[in-house]
């Protein structure tokens, strides 16, 4: 009972019922007054209250999890609680799951699935991790090389760019791995679908997200899935998904680790139709890019200014869980990086800034060359108010049709 109100009070802690909500409630607690004043104690009306509420948050609270994260998400992003009609879309587009597997006593669950026309979000969870004093011992000490030469052991100084600064030495690099800390290593993981609507090739992985919980001895993980899409089929059809899952290690990356699980491990699963909401456009504009220049450090105190180029785009495509950008020149964007970044504003000020960690490709059939992005979040269009494309301290707004 403890736990189902901690639950409640974590959901309302992260939820602001929006103003349609309140209204209601308050209507309904106006009836009662004129219609049973003498008979509902007010015990009873503060229960029907919490129930009102409770189902106006989309479930959150009968089934948080992947709700959870992205609550925690949307707070970090805009520095604003979560509102109910975010938490009712990221509802429409999850599906739990609850398929498990287990390696060395270890069991991997799918918890849910949330997905969008262009990314699909996993919550995995991994339940029995053994503690940390365990997992040290097996992994037993790290020997410290010893320097070659002695320069090596001293803090030397480099003059970089005109300016000399000191440099730690390799000894100092390895105390700082021998003694720092041990972290859970997750390895390259593999989707499938069936029908096959991507193409691999192509195709990418969003890194993770951890949460921890060494007491009881748990971890859950957010992983994303970046597809190209190979036809009109989206990630909102019906699916078959198979999550193919390396070995988990623990340790330090790249110096000491043991295995915790075997891999690969696949779990698989089938998700049903999800119906798309309309999209939003915009019209066309200049957003500002610029060339990969081939430089270890840019300092614009002797190098000058970074170079841009103004890119010419044709418009874009929004979605609850995206963006699409439709440029005009191809020639520009075989050789120019978009420098700036792009911005869902809400009617309540939040902002979303997308995650701009997929790269340009001919998309459409007629060669079209289109950039994607996603919302590190599920945003509900419906509350949208403009889009803006942003580089330093210029800024593009673009209403929302």
């Amino acid at each position: 009972m403890n736990e189902m109100n901690d639950l409640y009070r974590e959901t309302f802690d992260e939820i602001h019922a929006s103003e349609a909500l309140r209204q209601e409630v308050l209507n309904m607690t106006k009836q009662e007054k004129v219609i049973a004043k003498r008979q509902i104690p007010r015990m009873l009306l503060i229960a029907a209250i919490v129930v009102l509420v409770l189902a106006g948050t989309a479930l959150a609270a009968a089934a948080p999890g992947i709700r959870q994260w992205f609550s925690q998400q949307w707070t970090q992003q805009t520095g604003q609680p979560i509102h109910t009609d975010q938490l009712g879309l990221i509802d429409q587009l999850s599906d739990a799951v609850g398929v498990s597997a287990e390696s060395g006593g270890i069991t991997m669950t799918v918890d849910s699935v949330t997905r969008g026309e262009n990314v699909i979000w996993f919550l995995l969870r991994y339940d029995g991790l053994p503690p940390e004093e365990e997992l040290e011992r097996a992994l037993g000490p790290i020997e410290k090389p010893q320097p070659k030469e002695e320069s090596e052991s001293t803090v030397r100084k480099e003059t970089i760019n005109g300016t000399e600064v000191s440099v730690g030495s390799v000894e100092d690099m390895w105390e700082y791995l021998v003694d720092g800390p041990r972290n859970y290593n997750f390895g390259r993981w593999n989707v499938t679908f069936d029908p096959e609507i991507t193409d691999p090739l192509f195709s990418s992985t969003g890194g993770t997200r951890q949460s921890s919980d060494p007491k009881n001895g748990s971890m859950t993980i957010l992983l994303a899935h970046y597809p190209t899409l190979t036809g009109e089929a989206t990630l909102l059809d019906a699916l078959d998904v198979t999550l193919e899952l390396p070995e988990l290690k623990w340790g330090i990356e790249g110096l000491k680790e043991i295995a915790v699980t075997k891999g690969p491990v696949a779990l698989r699963f089938s998700l049903p139709a999800i119906k798309p909401a309309k999209p939003l456009t915009t019209g066309g504009g200049m957003a500002r890019g610029r060339p990969p220049l081939d430089v270890d450090y840019w300092d614009s105190s002797t190098m000058g200014p970074y170079p841009t180029e103004e890119m010419a785009f044709l418009g874009t495509q929004v979605t609850a869980t995206g963006l699409t950008v439709s440029w005009a020149e191809e020639e520009q964007t075989m050789r120019l990086f978009t420098a700036g970044d792009w911005y869902l504003v809400m009617a309540d000020g939040a902002e979303i800034r997308a995650e701009t960690n997929l790269s340009m490709y001919n998309d459409l059939p007629d060669g079209q060359r289109v950039s994607q992005f996603v919302w590190p979040v599920p945003a509900n269009l419906d509350q949208a108010k403009s889009l803006e494309y942003r580089y330093g301290e210029d800024v593009l707004p673009l209403e929302l049709k």
